[in-house]
C-alpha cells in the first residue's frame, strides 16, 4: 500500500497545485483550445486545462518507471552522488524546457520571448519536481 501511495500521491499533489493555480486564475474562463499554440502564459494554461488527465497519466507512469527506481537506489549513495542527481535533474528540466519553449516559440516575438518561455518552463518543472521529491521524502521510512 505504501508503494502505491509513493507512486500516486506525489504526482497528484504536484498536479493539484498547478490545477489550483490555473483553475483559480482570473484567466481560467477565457482559456480556449485554439490558444494553445501561441507560446505565452495563456496558451500554457489552456494546454494544461485541456490535457490534464493525459498529463497526470504521464506523470504517474514517469513516477513508476523512472523516479521510484532512482529514489530507491538513492539510499545507498553518498551525499556527493545525491547532489549530482539533483544537478542532473535541474539540467534535464532545463533541456526539456528549452525544447518545449522552442517548439511553441514564435520567432516574430523575438529572442526575449524565448528566454522568458525557457525560464517559465524550467520554473514549472522545478516546482513540480521539488514537490514530488518532498512528498517522497515525507513518506520515507527513517
Amino acid at each position: 500500500m505504501k508503494h502505491l501511495i509513493k507512486v500516486i500521491l506525489p504526482p497528484f499533489i504536484g498536479f493539484f497545485i498547478f490545477f489550483a493555480a490555473v483553475r483559480y486564475s482570473s484567466l481560467y474562463f477565457t482559456l480556449q483550445i485554439d490558444r494553445m499554440g501561441v507560446g505565452d502564459l495563456r496558451s500554457f494554461m489552456a494546454f494544461y486545462r485541456y490535457t490534464l488527465p493525459l498529463l497526470f497519466i504521464v506523470g504517474v507512469l514517469t513516477q513508476i518507471v523512472v523516479i521510484m527506481p532512482v529514489w530507491n537506489g538513492m539510499e545507498r549513495k553518498t551525499v556527493a552522488d545525491k547532489v549530482n542527481v539533483i544537478v542532473d535533474l535541474c539540467f534535464i528540466c532545463f533541456v526539456f524546457a528549452l525544447g518545449i519553449s522552442y517548439a511553441i516559440w514564435d520567432p516574430q516575438r523575438g529572442i526575449n520571448n524565448l528566454i522568458k518561455l525557457v525560464g517559465f518552463m524550467t520554473a514549472v518543472q522545478m516546482v513540480y519536481w521539488l514537490v514530488n521529491l518532498l512528498v517522497l521524502y515525507l513518506f520515507e521510512d527513517r
